[in-house]
């Protein structure tokens, strides 16, 4: 499924995936996203990687984006932990 995604959103999944050392085969599995857990600092740490990573990239903005604007980069990630975001765990 991962090889079937566009090239940033790629990338996107294979540095959240390699946060927690799951295989990249696992995106696209039913409920895939509950089999891992990370830590809020994980989680924190993977958002500030994927803001910057949308504000510096046009093309991923534009491949990512409904409305590729810098300025939404913030609102976008938060929308992309509550779909796609590992389990947080609280130890």
């Amino acid at each position: 499924m991962i090889n079937e995604l566009s090239p940033h959103a790629q990338i996107v999944f294979k540095k959240m995936c390699d946060m927690v050392n799951a295989p990249y085969n696992i995106v696209g599995i039913d409920r895939w996203f509950l089999l891992y857990t990370w830590t809020p600092e994980a989680e924190k740490e993977f958002m500030t990687w994927l803001n910057n990573y949308l504000k510096s990239s046009k093309e991923a903005r534009k491949e990512l984006m409904r409305f590729p604007n810098s300025k939404n980069t913030e609102k976008v990630v938060k929308e992309f932990i509550f779909q796609y975001g590992w389990k947080t765990s609280l130890k």
